[in-house]
């Protein structure tokens, strides 16, 4: 179903225009270019793309299991750039090796330049295909001023590549159920972000998509180790993951305030980390089983990519601003959608969940941990637009007429 134009400009004009100053005002105090091609801290410009851009440059030079040691990794990186650079980390499975392959070969700006042009293009085709022909400029321009792109624009981050997968993954469903499989199967680049995904797949019966999924994991796996060896699966899959671990447990440093999950938010509050765990597994659980349910009441592939995407950032105890992305579609869905003029509470909530990807470093900087408030009010008004008025509730019950399905 085609989301049609239906605007009150004012109020929509008012977040996206005001999101866009307030995140490049913002940013611009993190990112700002300095000399030599480095931003005022020290980092090359593209920052976190320096990962994507060095991992395959050692890993094809003959040095893959550099990339598993923190200390050798950074050394590095330093020679690759000739100056000491601040710490990076190589936390992916070995077969995005093959995929950043040809980013290798570029140098580095160049790399960095085609990398996020390709990539926001990719995201910005899936977002926009259930929008009518005639707003899908509007819609590319909305992404364009959004925050959550904003970071990824400005700091190098693979947010446009796992949300291109994971919606468009949901969007090929039905239509093109292998399409979906081979994209799940390589949103384990992240596997945290697919945590909501299996118990949905299942329940919507979806077992083409399951199997294709099982089967380009077996694929990648076989195929990297058959470069790489067995040695750099072992240690992502035990000291990586124990690394990251550790990362949670101690909650120090700048990546914390980039952090937008329910453990984080317990973590920011001053929780330890057992009952910051207990915190998330206590949001998780059922948001996974009521996303899983709700999925099945809606035949709309728009719809259903709401509920998942809103649900996946609460799921995992692993998220970041950068991965908000996912979310940033579902409020520009809104936004072509709905007349916002008599909806404050509504115009309040997407205001503040659109602001969330910037507004949650000064404010977990702070102790004020407001991402998991937000993106739960937001999953909750996706399930109850899903299950409301016109939505799974009246089909349910008899009508004389047809309940005409909502457009998501």
């Amino acid at each position: 179903m085609k989301i049609s134009l239906s605007m009150s400009l004012r109020p929509k004009a008012l977040l996206i225009l005001g999101g866009m100053a307030a995140s490049l005002s913002f940013l611009s105090r993190i990112y700002w270019p300095a000399a030599h091609g480095l931003d005022k801290f020290g980092y090359p410009i593209g920052r976190d793309f320096i990962n994507n851009w060095a991992g395959p440059k050692i890993a094809f030079g003959g040095h893959v299991m550099t990339l598993y040691d923190l200390n050798a990794y950074a050394n590095a990186i330093g020679r690759l750039f000739g100056q000491p650079l601040p710490f990076h980390n190589w936390s992916y499975p070995p077969f995005l090796l093959l995929l950043y392959w040809p980013l290798g070969q570029m140098p580095y700006f160049v790399a960095l330049g085609t990398w996020t042009i390709s990539l926001f293009a990719a995201y910005a085709f899936v977002a926009s295909r259930f929008v009518a022909r005639a707003n899908r400029l509007a819609m590319v321009l909305i992404l364009v001023c959004a925050p959550a792109c904003l970071v990824n624009m400005v700091g190098g981050q693979n947010g446009f590549l796992t949300a291109t997968l994971f919606l468009g993954a949901i969007l090929a469903l039905d239509r093109r159920p292998i399409l979906a499989g081979v994209l799940i199967g390589l949103l384990t680049i992240k596997p945290q972000l697919g945590l909501v995904l299996p118990l949905a797949l299942l329940s919507l019966k979806a077992w083409r998509t399951i199997a294709t999924t099982f089967v380009t994991i077996i694929v990648l796996v076989v195929v990297s180790t058959a470069v790489f060896g067995l040695e750099p699966w072992r240690r992502y899959l035990f000291e990586t993951s124990a690394y990251q671990l550790e990362l949670l447990k101690h909650f120090q440093g700048f990546y914390t305030y980039m952090m937008c999950s329910v453990l984080s938010g317990a973590r920011t509050l001053g929780l330890p980390f057992q009952a910051a765990a207990f915190i998330q597994t206590f949001i998780a659980v059922p948001v996974v089983l009521l996303s899983g349910l709700a999925v099945r009441w809606t035949a709309d592939p728009c719809q259903r990519a709401m509920i998942l995407a809103t649900a996946a950032p609460l799921i995992t105890p692993y998220a970041f601003n950068y991965d908000l992305t996912l979310v940033t579609v579902v409020i520009a869905w809104r936004l072509i959608e709905e007349d916002m003029a008599n909806r404050p509470g509504r115009t309040t909530l997407y205001f503040v969940a659109w602001l969330t990807p910037v507004l949650l470093m000064p404010l977990n900087a702070r102790g004020i941990p407001i991402a998991p408030v937000a993106l739960l009010a937001l999953f909750a008004r996706t399930i109850a637009d899903v299950a409301g008025p016109g939505g799974v509730a009246a089909r349910l019950r008899p009508q004389r007429l047809p309940t005409p399905v909502k457009a998501c």
